[in-house]
């Protein structure tokens, strides 16, 4: 089989299991596995490309439309997942997050989403009954947003590790190659300016969280440390399901 074919296998793979969500049906077993095997078939795929397979290669724009209390959290993890994705990314309106480059990367950053959205609402749903929450003497939306914000620091702590190992694995790989550098920056240029053909201005804003109970942000740390997101690029046994322990 050409590297080319090989690359398009890849990629067929990868539409396929990012398809693979709870909400769509997925049992949270089969959702985890897709994640793990996503992550895997993503580096192959940008590892393996060619300059000539990248010129090939056009852009792609997914909307993904959040609802309900979790957009706290999903809002709060979405520049995490744009730096791990390498993909341009804003929001349009208050639910609705906006992906925007390679296909591959795209999907990944789409199924992310899917991912935590998900699972801070499981989450959120085992805090409402502990004792923790129950003992609180604030208001229920002081604790839960405080929840909430603890949930995507650590969400957004590991998807940052996950994406310095994605740099790292590449600049490995380039080490080996006289090109690899050139793909990589070949990437972003062929990115940036197809985004530039968009005609869309991004304006960066900045968000003031308060956390005011203390207890409820730990406990939504410590869930966001349960999300099974091990190694969601590159290979690596022990990926945790969803309710696993950290």
């Amino acid at each position: 089989m050409s590297q080319a074919s090989e690359v398009e296998k890849v990629k067929a793979r990868i539409r396929a299991l990012a398809a693979k969500t709870i909400e769509r049906g997925c049992s949270e077993a089969e959702a985890m596995a897709a994640a793990q095997k996503v992550g895997q078939l993503l580096e192959v795929y940008g590892l393996s490309m060619s300059e000539v397979e990248l010129r090939g290669e056009t852009c792609i724009q997914r909307e993904i439309i959040i609802d309900g209390p979790r957009v706290q959290a999903v809002g709060a993890i979405f520049l995490a997942i744009i730096r791990l994705t390498e993909t341009k990314g804003w929001t349009a309106g208050r639910g609705t997050f906006v992906l925007f480059g390679l296909e591959p990367d795209v999907l990944m950053g789409e199924y992310l989403i899917h991912l935590v959205a998900g699972a801070v609402d499981r989450e959120e749903a085992d805090f409402r009954a502990s004792d923790a929450y129950r003992r609180s003497r604030l208001q229920p939306q002081a604790r839960l947003r405080s929840f909430r914000y603890g949930f995507a620091e650590r969400v957004s702590e590991r998807l940052e590790e996950f994406a310095r190992h994605r740099r790292e694995t590449a600049a490995a790989a380039q080490a080996t190659t006289s090109t690899g550098t050139a793909l990589v920056i070949a990437k972003e240029r062929q990115v940036h300016a197809a985004f530039k053909d968009l005609g869309i201005r991004l304006v960066s804003r900045s968000t003031t969280r308060r956390v005011r109970d203390g207890t409820a942000f730990r406990h939504g740390q410590e869930a966001g440390g349960r999300v099974g997101l091990d190694r969601p690029v590159g290979a690596g046994a022990g990926a945790r399901t969803l309710r696993g322990k950290p």
